[in-house]
Order: structure tokens, then sequence, then C-alpha cells
């Protein structure tokens, strides 16, 4: 790890923070709103912006504790540090996923009442912040297997939010309260292909004997 290196950890540290201050703020208003308007996608959404912020959290830690760590600490060590966070961040997007497909199951079986109205302005907020968190982190998605895991936490929050926007405008205009758990599942399949993507990589860069990075790899 040299300077350059340790230089680059800045101003993903601070990039982290702020998306971490925009999950916050989101979550707290995505789940007042779900239980409000007893709309399931935002609760699911809710629960998966909850997870993100597990994720951010040992993402932060992980760059707080590599920045403090002595110029000759290997590459090895924290190239694993950054597996083992990616694979936990799989296994809580899949864990997530399988929660909110048992919850759509149950809606689709009793149909409930669903404040549309709410929900439409909730989720049109959502998909507007996670797109700028996912923008903020495009270039960084390739480079780094923690800031993937973050990126892709973003892009299914971001898909989980058009859901319950879609959701919300059929229900609206057309009453069809089942639309709300329907949007769940899709929710549940883009979790569930980010959550094995990051499971994959994570694992096969745990079982190789020597891990290093690509000659074009920043690390964090």
């Amino acid at each position: 790890m040299n300077q350059l290196d340790i230089d680059c950890i800045q101003p993903k540290t601070s990039l982290l923070w702020m998306i971490l201050g925009l999950r916050i703020a989101l979550f707290s208003i995505e789940l007042g709103t779900a239980i409000w308007s007893h709309s399931l996608s935002l609760l699911a959404g809710a629960g998966h912006l909850f997870a993100d912020l597990l994720t951010l959290g040992l993402t932060f830690i992980a760059a707080w504790a590599i920045q403090r760590q002595p110029l000759n600490r290997t590459i090895q060590t924290e190239q694993r540090l950054k597996a083992w966070i990616g694979l936990i961040n799989g296994i809580s997007l899949g864990a997530i996923a399988l929660l909110i497909a048992q919850e759509a199951v149950k809606h689709l079986q009793t149909i409930e009442s669903v404040a549309s109205l709410p929900m439409l302005l909730i989720a049109g907020l959502s998909l507007a912040t996670n797109g700028f968190a996912v923008y903020l982190l495009y270039r960084h998605r390739d480079r780094d297997l923690n800031l993937r895991g973050v990126f892709l936490h973003g892009v299914a929050d971001a898909t989980g939010a058009l859901s319950a926007l879609v959701a919300a405008s059929v229900m609206y205009w057309f009453d069809w309260l089942w639309a709300d758990a329907a949007a769940s599942l899709l929710v549940v399949l883009i979790i569930s292909v980010s959550a094995l993507s990051l499971i994959r990589s994570a694992w096969q860069m745990l079982r190789e004997d020597s891990i290093y990075p690509p000659s074009n790899t920043t690390v964090i």
C-alpha cells in the first residue's frame, strides 16, 4: 500500500459519509410512510435500506481501518477483508430478499388497502435519492468489491423505488391493490441477482491462496 493508495482513500471515505447520510434520512422517511400507508413495497424498500446502512457501516469501518494501518501492511490482508465484507453484503441482500418474498406472498393472499398518494410521493423521492447515490458510485463499481456492494445495493434500491412508483400510480388510477405486492416480488428478483453476484465474487476471492488486486485497481 503506497502513498497514492492512501490519498485515494480520503475521497472515497467522504463519498461513503455522504451516501450514509442520504440513506439514513431516506430510511426514516420511507419507514414512517410505509407504516402509515400500509405499503409493502415501501416497507420492503425500508428493509433493504436498513441492510444498506449495515453494509455502509461495515464498508466505512473497513476503509477507516485500512487507512490507519502502516504502509507495510500487505495488500493480501486488505483484499481478504474486502472479500469478507463483500460476502456479508451478499448474504444480507439474500436474507432481505427472502423476507420480502414471504411478506409479498402473504399480501397477495390477503389484499389490503394502501394509501397510494403518499406512497407515490415517497417512491419518487426514493428514486431520486437512490439514483443520485448510484450516479456517485458508478465510476467506482469495478475498482473495489466493497464499493461494488454499495453500488449494487443502490441499484436494487433505485429499481425497487421505480417499481413502487409504478405500483402506486396503478393503484391511484386503477385501484389495483395487488400491484403493491407484485412490485415487491420484482424487487426480490433484482435483489437476489445482486446478492448472488456479490457472493460469487467474494467467495472466489476467499478461495484463492494469494489475492492480488488487478494492476488498475485502487485500494480503498
